[in-house]
């Protein structure tokens, strides 16, 4: 016989006059599985959250059939583990000098464990595939690497009730397929879970789908049904096409005048090392203008180690050969203009326009419930400045700009479709509106070389579409040079036609068109 876990009856979440979810109402019973899906900005985390017990709802009733003793895990969509030292910074994960500060990952797991058997810890990081790193110190873990660590410790923690946050997104594809066997065992062995995803990453187990649309219940379903109804509007869909040469909007952007150069990034035997520990091991690389490039290979393959020695944020680009904009790095030029240069898009870089009060809490409070009232007024750049910070490439502060930078940044908010958003503080909307807003912001200074890493994380498939349309129209229009990081080939743009593939720190292959 079946027991019933929670039930949520006409709950409603409201966050200044707007309901960011509206009577939700269903039932889940113990030991069964639900996917939560919908558009970014659906409320698809917020409700997440709630079942978690992290938020408490603004009206409705949500009741816990459960012990007291009960424990619930909500494994966030973004993970931070800068938070384990009071002091960090955008590029300590480049910088050996402090990484002594951060706990290894095996502590990190222990502290998760309560004191399981050893063995038991290794089993899940072997299952993870996370073993090899248990000797390595957090600071020193890619975003992926972060992510399968952030996994490892919710499962550790023995919870009744598990709810993962779009888990699937920085994964490399044959990690997904563990974590989807994972999650699939986990729904045979009692845990109750919900996984928050798209619908192309709902794992085979799971029993029911609920799909949101505008903070509503718009389908409850079994997953062999949703998916037969499902799969028909999913091929119909289309994503408007953002076609700049003819807009109007095209006409108004102005560009200012740039030096000109032949190579974007040259890189002859290139290496890095922190101590023992080979991150690159002597990589070649040429970029020339104009060309669009896919960085590819698997997590911790070295991928975001070699984009910041482009970007300036690693000191050992200083000790390789390496050249940018036709100029050997170290010859007299400032981080701050090789940055003017570069239009930046990272993971690491969205946790940063984060770092505040109210969303480390959003991610992190696992005791008793909060208002997300009080996460939205506490403060936070707004969507108009965290654009309009790319022409001084700050983190969060876009100090003075002048007029014409100020109509550009207003362009580029129509172009991206963000208007109702203007004023609106970044903390507040969905990570994939956020990543949007990221996109302008590196866009807006018309920068001579984009690096977009991983940038369509978060965003769901109409906004994948358009992302990856204005990046295309751009490369094309204003032959652009492009390095572009992916786990999913269909997220690359079409004007991409070279490839470099990473694996170990070395290069596996170099396809040049």
């Amino acid at each position: 016989m079946s027991q019933q876990f929670l039930e949520l009856n006409q709950l409603c979440v409201e966050v200044n006059g707007r309901f960011i979810l509206k009577d939700i109402s269903f039932k889940l019973e113990k030991g069964t599985s639900m996917a939560i899906v919908g558009p970014s900005g659906s409320g698809k985390t917020i409700l997440g959250k709630v079942l978690a017990n992290r938020i408490a709802p603004t009206s409705g009733v949500i009741n816990f059939s459960f012990p007291s003793e009960f424990k619930s895990v909500f494994i966030s969509q973004q993970h931070d583990f800068r938070d384990s030292s009071e002091r960090s910074y955008y590029q300590q994960r480049f910088d050996s000098n402090y990484g002594q500060e951060f706990p290894l990952v095996e502590e990190e797991l222990l502290k998760a464990s309560s004191g399981l058997p050893q063995i038991e810890i290794e089993n899940i990081a072997k299952r993870l595939r996370i073993d090899y790193l248990l000797k390595r110190r957090l600071i020193e873990l890619s975003n992926g690497e972060g992510k399968r660590l952030q996994i490892a410790r919710a499962l550790l923690q023995k919870p009744e009730l598990i709810i993962f946050d779009s888990p699937f997104i920085g994964l490399d594809a044959e990690t997904r397929k563990v974590l989807h066997n994972i999650i699939n065992e986990l729904t045979t062995i009692g845990i109750t879970v919900v996984v928050i995803t798209t619908y192309d990453e709902i794992p085979e187990q799971i029993n029911h789908v609920l799909k949101l649309k505008e903070g509503k219940v718009d389908q409850i379903l079994s997953l062999e049904v949703f998916i037969g109804l499902n799969k028909e509007e999913e091929v119909q869909q289309k994503s408007e096409t953002f076609i700049l040469h003819d807009s109007e909007l095209y006409s108004q952007l102005y560009w200012n005048e740039q030096d000109e150069f032949s190579v974007a990034v040259e890189m002859n035997n290139v290496s890095v090392k922190y101590g023992d520990k080979v991150i690159l091991d002597h990589i070649n690389w040429k970029v020339n203008k104009g060309e669009c490039w896919a960085l590819l290979g698997h997590n911790g393959s070295g991928k975001s180690t070699l984009l910041s020695l482009i970007n300036g944020d690693n000191p050992q680009a200083y000790g390789n050969d390496i050249w940018l904009f036709d100029k050997k790095k170290g010859s007299g030029e400032s981080i701050w203009e090789l940055k003017a240069k570069i239009g930046y898009i990272s993971p690491e870089l969205h946790i940063f326009f984060q770092r505040n009060k109210s969303f480390t809490e959003a991610l992190f409070v696992n005791s008793a419930a909060q208002s997300l009232a009080a996460e939205a007024s506490s403060g936070g750049i707004t969507v108009f400045d965290s654009i309009a910070s790319g022409f001084n490439d700050q983190v969060g502060s876009s100090g003075k700009i002048s007029s014409w930078q100020t109509k550009q940044v207003n362009l580029w908010i129509e172009i991206l479709k963000l208007s109702q958003y203007r004023t609106m503080r970044l903390s507040q909307l969905s990570l994939g509106i956020q990543r949007l807003v990221l996109l302008g912001r590196a866009l807006v200074k018309n920068p001579q070389l984009l690096i977009l890493d991983e940038p369509c994380q978060g965003l769901d498939k109409l906004q994948v579409e358009q992302f990856v349309s204005v990046v295309n129209e751009i490369c094309t229009t204003f032959n652009k040079t492009l390095i572009y990081v992916s786990h999913y080939n269909e997220d690359i743009p079409s004007c991409v036609k070279n490839y470099l593939v990473l694996e170990n720190g070395k290069v596996k292959q170099t396809v040049k068109d």
